[in-house]
């Protein structure tokens, strides 16, 4: 959902230059180097909503700083063709489409990495197992060891405990999104090493500071939460202190995000409220990015109340749009946001609510929120998170 960036079609050029600046193109289709080792990347996760954004993300900077490197990319081979950077003269594609958290993964994949492979990296914690290679691999959160709703399920937490007990022990490099990921996994796992475990900021796409110039699309001021619609991402208590102060500011509350095959339980009750509220609460379901631009760049405030986040790449991209952001005070948002951002204890409803009213009516903390929030969305881009990425993957690659 937020902060998509595919590198693809007929302006992708022009699309890399704009991430990245003019010199993108030479990055990636300059002259190449002889290919001398061999790097293997897993994207079949390419368009899943969150680590989709991130492979999105990293793979142009990865592919041009690496073009010494022979890259191997897995996945729909059809898929990513579609992207600009998979054109490169030091990519090559093999198709494998197996099914992520399945067993035809653990099976079809190590079969697809390339014999004389020097590095495997996955940019999400599921490894394979029958892989006996060097490994990299991304933690961008430990929810599947601590989220309710995933560990009630003892598959899925018999799951995560192997595959972090595995990638401790065997993982290379271990990035993660956040310092705050990086004490969770040292917290929840254990591990011969802590020193390879290498923290490392998402960016945003610099498509998000001319939000606010696209289309309106919803004519109201509203609150806008942008994020899939799950318990721990806290809404039904946003709802409710929504409920609250409602009859006191003029704005509507839009939750933007997909609740279709992603609801893990989220209570009727919430539901229920939402159809209750007079049409002051809209729940947009999937929406485009264009879309997505638009609902963040209009908005007269981002809330975010997550319970857990990894990293939280919404109330960045609002910052960048020029928009105000309140946030929970948990998990990374106080890493992320920084002094950018407006607090609530995002287990009392009534300090939400009453934040929520601070935010629709002091017009004064609005401006300072928008200043600071524009500075801070500058410090993440893609361009540093893939270089840093690229840098220790190289490393790692040309180790004996």
């Amino acid at each position: 959902m937020g902060g998509q960036n595919p590198f693809y079609g007929a302006a992708g050029e022009a699309v890399a230059a704009n991430y990245f600046g003019e010199g993108c193109t030479q990055l990636l289709f300059g002259e190449p180097h002889n290919p001398m080792k061999r790097l293997c990347i897993d994207l079949r996760w390419i368009d899943s909503s969150g680590v989709g954004v991130y492979i999105k993300g990293i793979m142009p900077g990865i592919v041009g700083r690496l073009r010494d490197v022979s890259i191997v990319g897995i996945g729909d081979r059809a898929r990513l063709e579609q992207f600009y950077w998979s054109r490169a003269a030091n990519i090559r594609l093999i198709d494998c489409q197996a099914g992520r958290y399945s067993l035809a993964e653990q099976v079809q994949l190590p079969l697809a990495i390339p014999r004389g492979t020097d590095l495997f990296f996955s940019p999400y914690y599921p490894i394979p197992l029958l892989y006996r290679g060097r490994l990299a691999v991304t933690v961008h959160d430990l929810s599947h060891r601590v989220v309710p709703e995933i560990i009630g399920d003892p598959k899925k937490r018999i799951y995560a405990k192997t595959m972090f007990r595995a990638l401790r022990k065997r993982a290379s490099v271990i990035f993660t999104v956040s310092n705050f990921s990086k004490s969770e996994l040292l917290r929840l796992t254990t591990g011969p090493r802590e020193d390879n475990i290498i923290p490392t900021h998402l960016g945003i796409s610099a498509e998000w500071y001319g939000a606010a110039q696209l289309p309106r699309i919803h004519s109201r001021p509203y609150f806008v939460y942008v994020g899939n619609i799950k318990p721990y991402k806290n809404l039904g208590r946003l709802v409710e202190a929504f409920l609250k102060i409602k009859d006191r500011v003029p704005q509507d509350l839009v939750i933007v995000g997909q609740s279709e095959d992603l609801i893990t339980g989220e209570s009727a009750e919430f539901f229920e409220r939402v159809r209750g509220s007079g049409e002051r609460i809209r729940l947009t379901g999937f929406v485009s990015h264009q879309e997505l631009l638009s609902l963040v760049g209009h908005a007269h405030a981002l809330v975010l109340p997550s319970l857990y986040e990894g990293f939280g790449l919404p109330p960045i991209e609002a910052m960048a749009a020029g928009v105000p952001v309140t946030v929970a005070h948990s998990a990374s948002l106080p890493e992320v946001c920084g002094d950018a951002a407006l607090y609530f204890d995002p287990l009392q409803v009534e300090d939400m609510a009453g934040r929520l009213i601070e935010i629709a009516s002091d017009t004064e903390l609005c401006t300072r929120l928008r200043e600071k929030g524009l500075e801070r969305s500058r410090i993440f881009t893609w361009d540093s998170c893939s270089k840093k990425t690229a840098e220790v993957l190289r490393a790692c690659v040309e180790s004996d």
